[in-house]
């Protein structure tokens, strides 16, 4: 099959992107660092579009819209899969000619699907699939380099392995914190990043019961990649431990900025994640000088060690909780992420991946 056409040196398709949620700022990125024309954006299956910029498109998965896309894969030099859910698995499998130019942005729960999964044939039978595509794309892209060791154990997968910290929501944040508005004498408390299962919101709710007469405010975001039963389920233990005085849920998505300044309140962070997820949340607190927890036994541990960032376990039963993190390991933390998570870096990064 032949196409005639522009040729477009790199082409980025999205999928499943919430509210825009990366495809957006990442496109901006790309034009204020690099040749924009080089670039081709494709978020698939959204109804809202992102601008009226003309080479970003949002298709439907009709079609003619699927022949499109055909088109433009073909005549890409190079494609960036942000997001490999159940449609770009089917178009690779039977178009595996695209997957040596192809490089994966590894998602976290794209990744953990492998052993999140339900037991089924079904799903059997789909992370099979997975693995025909994961094994052969040409190269995958992580800032954790332990997930990218894990896409090797559990999918042998032979591609080339570019460190990248992905995209702007995980650049450091200068902050004027002295103008964030808060009651001083209580304890903010974030609990998780989103709505998803692997949040474990209730688990971490159990072991804070016994604070719930302190000066605590639980900040617990919901309102993104998540099922309404267990939103509901979640809002409803925090109401019965904590009480409408210190239990506040985020149901509507907030504009990006609005989130970030929201973290600024935050004091203490706890994600109980059992797999590498929420790393923009907790750089960005990191880079705050914020107090965070995370599990010890996934990779997001070890990124963190190996960056030199003062983490806390969520393995434990938080009773240091109300202990400050010491004022050298806040100024390490913003130190760090001020030099290793600059636009700077992240422009770095990608251009490498481009030249590559």
């Amino acid at each position: 099959m032949k196409f005639r056409g522009v040729i477009v040196k790199y082409l980025h398709l999205f999928s499943r992107d919430e509210n825009c949620k990366f495809s957006t700022s990442y496109y901006y990125f790309i034009k204020n660092n690099f040749c924009l024309f080089d670039h081709n954006f494709v978020v698939i299956n959204k109804n809202e579009s992102i601008g009226s910029e003309k080479n970003i498109q949002v298709l439907s998965l009709k079609f003619h819209s699927i022949f499109r896309l055909i088109k433009k894969m073909y005549m890409a030099k190079r494609i960036y899969l942000h997001g490999l859910d159940f449609y770009m698995i089917l178009l690779l499998l039977f178009q595996p000619w695209f997957l040596k130019k192809t490089n994966w942005i590894i998602w976290g729960g794209d990744l953990y699907f492998h052993i999140l999964k339900k037991r089924s044939i079904r799903n059997t039978i789909y992370d099979f699939t997975r693995k025909l595509i994961i094994k052969n794309v040409g190269g995958m892209i992580t800032q954790v380099k332990g997930d990218y060791e894990l896409a090797r154990e559990w999918y042998q997968a032979k591609g080339k392995y570019y460190y990248c910290f992905l995209y702007p929501s995980n650049l450091y944040k200068d902050i004027d914190l002295s103008k964030i508005t808060k009651e001083k004498d209580k304890l903010y408390i974030q609990v998780g990043n989103s709505a998803c299962t692997t949040n474990e919101h209730i688990e971490v709710f159990e072991k804070l019961a016994k604070f719930k007469n302190s000066n605590i405010i639980i900040i617990c975001p919901l309102s993104y990649s998540g099922e309404k039963d267990y939103i509901d389920k979640v809002i409803l233990k925090g109401l019965d431990i904590f009480g409408k005085e210190r239990f506040f849920p985020i149901v509507n998505f907030i504009p990006f900025q609005d989130y970030v300044n929201l973290l600024g309140k935050i004091d203490v962070a706890i994600f109980n994640h059992r797999r590498q997820r929420a790393l923009g949340n907790i750089t960005t607190l990191l880079g705050l000088g914020k107090k965070v927890y995370i599990r010890t036994d996934i990779t997001t541990w070890d990124f963190c060690e190996n960056h030199g960032l003062v983490v806390y376990s969520a393995n434990k039963e938080f009773n240091d909780i109300f202990d400050p993190i010491s004022i050298k390991d806040k100024e390490s933390n913003k130190r760090i992420m001020k030099e290793a998570f600059s636009m700077d870096k992240l422009a770095s990064d990608w251009g490498k991946i481009f030249s590559a």
